[in-house]
């Protein structure tokens, strides 16, 4: 019995280290541009790649069957996964092809397994090692913003550079009696706050999922007990999201508190209504007296600063590969080498657009964009039905957050804890049509 249910735990396991950096580095000669390290040029093989592919082998030892509930795009994902290795033809850097091509092919992996899933526990569980997992991430961010610093935990990939650093993601608290004070972006164990940020929010999507799971009066001491215990998570979450000082994760935190105060609402779930309130309240009133320059600093930066300026920036030279190469791309992991050969750029500008569809259609063409877009349709199309129900209400919820996410930043499709991430959610989402059978 222990060896079919290893796989599970191995999965489990790799939930936990999505957000985990720990990992070996290749050829790190080729990732640097002049004195930058670029991470989009660097080969990586991490922890949480090889748990999976761990898990992913057990599962294919033991699984007598395998239950593709996404049978009816199985010729658009094939015709995806074509499309990426047919690009690899006129690629200029064929290992960089290679390497990213194994990264989608890992994606893909995670929902032919995440599909498999026929156990509504199981997926409870899964959340719940996420949402864990989350909570810790956001204890550390908080922590991190306070002292200043990392906080040794190098073994997990931690790392903020000193404060000055080119690159550093931090926010100058604005004062009328005082001068700036630069303060350092909680980091977790993330590349950068905008990711941890992402992580957090689907996080707390899963804190409200288990706080709305049953209804008033039905629930037991210990159920009454673990919601008060999600509460304070839930109250960790929402400080480290403030603590990322990423507005698009500000922007989704308010959309998921109005998307679950609006669903317990209709449901007229008033346990829930009141923690979710509750929360809310305590939270709110924690930033507010505590932090409050820091929130009127960080809202009230002009659109006209350099982050966004550059952002603009680089979309528009996404735009300008996509013109070059309408069809197919540039190919596969070969964006930033595109972009040197096209502009001339400080070394830490050499940078993907800041829009997965504008990324997508650049580096896979305007053909690969409409692939993806068309399996991401039919992937959210069956669950959308359902929407009425918590669990597909849940997952739409984090789906759409993350393609929300994708509008303003690139991290859903480039880096290592925002794709596993993402697509983790698309494999909840293949999941949840088993539950219906």
């Amino acid at each position: 019995m222990f060896h079919k249910r290893f796989h599970e735990i191995l999965f489990w396991i790799f939930l936990f280290l999505i957000p985990i950096q720990t990992r070996i580095l290749y050829l790190p000669e080729k990732a640097y541009i002049d004195w930058y390290f670029n991470y989009h040029l660097a080969f990586f093989l991490y922890l949480s790649d090889l748990v999976f592919f761990a898990c992913f082998l057990s599962w294919l030892i033991v699984s007598r069957e395998t239950n593709l509930t996404w049978k009816h795009i199985f010729g658009h994902f094939l015709a995806y996964i074509s499309l990426i290795f047919i690009t690899l033809f006129h690629v200029k850097h064929l290992d960089l092809g290679l390497y990213q091509a194994i990264k989608w092919l890992e994606l893909i992996m995670v929902l032919v397994y995440m599909s498999n899933i026929k156990d509504r526990r199981f997926i409870n569980v899964s959340l719940g090692i996420i949402l864990i997992s989350g909570v810790l991430q956001a204890g550390l961010g908080i922590t991190q913003f306070h002292v200043k610093h990392s906080l040794g935990l190098d073994f997990a990939g931690e790392y903020i550079a000193p404060i000055g650093t080119p690159g550093l993601a931090t926010i100058d608290e604005l004062s009328v009696k005082h001068p700036p004070v630069k303060h350092i972006r909680a980091y977790g164990t993330m590349p950068h706050p905008n990711v941890l940020a992402g992580f957090l929010v689907f996080s707390l999507i899963i804190s409200y999922y288990f706080v709305s799971r049953l209804p008033a009066g039905q629930a037991g001491e210990t159920s009454k007990h673990l919601k008060w215990l999600v509460s304070c998570g839930t109250l960790v979450l929402i400080l480290g999201i403030f603590f990322t000082f990423s507005r698009i994760g500000w922007l989704a935190t308010g959309l998921v508190i109005l998307g679950f105060l609006a669903f317990n609402g209709f449901t007229w779930n008033k346990r829930a209504l009141a923690l979710i309130s509750g929360v809310l309240v305590v939270s709110g009133g924690i930033i507010l007296f505590g932090y409050l320059n820091l929130l009127v600093s960080r809202g009230t930066e002009s659109m006209n600063t350099s982050s966004i300026i550059l952002r603009e920036t680089y979309n528009q030279q996404g735009m300008e590969l996509i013109k070059k190469y309408p069809i197919l791309g540039v190919g596969v992991g070969n964006y930033v080498p595109a972009i040197r050969e096209m502009f001339r750029l400080p070394p830490w500008q050499y940078q993907p657009a800041h829009n997965i569809y504008i990324f997508m259609a650049a580096e896979l063409g305007i053909l690969g964009l409409a692939l993806f877009l068309i399996i991401l349709f039919e992937i959210i199309r069956p669950v959308w039905y359902k929407k009425k129900q918590l669990l597909p209400f849940t997952l739409l919820l984090a789906a759409a957050v993350f393609l929300l996410i994708g509008l303003f930043d690139h991290y859903p499709l480039t880096i290592q804890q925002g794709r596993l991430t993402f697509f983790t959610i698309l494999g909840f989402l293949l999941a949840q049509k088993n539950l219906e059978s």
